[in-house]
C-alpha cells in the first residue's frame, strides 16, 4: 500500500488544528506518512518520465510544502490539506513559461492524476490550436491515448461562445479550451488504499506520454520561433 488511511488522517488532523507546534511534534509522522510514500512513487515514476522525455526532472525528495506561503495567505488557515508532486521540464529561468506537467495528488477529499498545465499561457493555447487545425500529427496521438484511457477526462476553462463553429466536435473541445490537460480525480478509499495504486499511476500516466508531447511539441515550437 503506497498511501493508508493514517496519512489521510494525518493530513485532515493537521489541517484542522492548523498549529505549527502540532506539525513540529508531529514531523515525524510527516516523514512517514507523507514524504516517504511520495518519494516512493517518484522513483518508480523516473524511468517512465525519461523514456517520455528526458528532460523531465524526477527528485523524490520534491513535493508541495503542506503550509502556506505566509505573503499571500494573510489571516487564512497556515496549513493545506493536500499535498502533491509535479514533474516536468525544467528551462533556465531566463526562458521562464508554464510547462506541461505529470502530477499527482492526494488531500482529505480524494486523490487524482494527470497531464497538464497549471496554468497554461496564451501563447502555448495559440500554438496547440494552430497545431490542432493543420492536423499535427502530435495532436492525433495525443487525441488517440486520452480516447484510448477512458478514466482520464479533458480539463480547463472554455470560452462561453464556440470560438470554431466549423471544427468537428471532437477538436471543438480542444480548440476552446482557454486552459488545459487530462485528469483523472476520485473520492473514493478503496482505489486511494488499493495495494496495486503504484502499478495503475505508473501505467496510467504512461499512456498519457502522447498527450504530454503533444503540450511539449507546443513549448518546443514556441521556443524555436524565439531563437528565430
Amino acid at each position: 500500500m503506497l498511501f493508508s488511511e493514517e496519512a489521510i488522517g494525518f493530513l485532515f488532523e493537521n489541517h484542522t488544528r492548523d498549529s505549527k507546534e502540532w506539525f513540529k511534534e508531529h514531523k515525524a509522522d510527516y516523514h512517514r506518512l507523507i514524504e516517504e510514500p511520495f518519494a516512493e512513487l517518484i522513483t518508480a515514476l523516473t524511468p517512465i518520465m525519461n523514456d517520455i522525455d528526458s528532460r523531465i526532472v524526477c527528485n523524490p525528495k520534491k513535493i508541495s510544502r503542506l503550509y502556506k506561503d505566509a505573503r499571500y495567505n494573510k489571516g487564512g488557515p497556515i496549513f493545506r490539506e493536500s499535498v502533491w508532486c509535479s514533474l516536468k521540464c525544467q528551462r533556465d529561468k531566463s526562458e521562464y513559461h508554464p510547462m506541461p506537467e505529470f502530477y499527482f495528488y492526494i488531500s482529505t477529499h480524494g486523490f487524482g492524476y494527470g497531464c497538464g498545465y497549471y496554468k497554461t499561457d496564451r501563447e502555448s493555447m495559440d500554438e496547440m490550436r494552430a497545431m490542432i487545425l493543420a492536423g499535427a500529427q502530435e495532436y492525433k496521438k495525443a487525441y488517440k491515448a486520452l480516447k484510448d484511457n477512458s478514466k482520464f477526462v479533458l480539463f480547463g476553462d472554455e470560452y462561453k461562445r464556440d470560438h470554431f463553429p466549423n471544427a468537428s466536435r471532437e477538436d471543438a473541445l480542444w480548440l476552446n479550451k482557454k486552459d488545459i490537460g487530462v485528469s483523472f480525480d476520485s473520492e473514493d478509499p478503496k482505489l486511494l488504499f488499493n495495494v496495486n495504486l503504484l502499478d495503475t499511476v505508473c501505467s496510467d500516466l504512461a499512456s498519457l506520454g502522447d498527450v504530454y508531447r503533444f503540450f511539449m511539441r507546443a513549448e518546443d515550437n514556441i521556443l524555436q520561433k524565439k531563437v528565430k
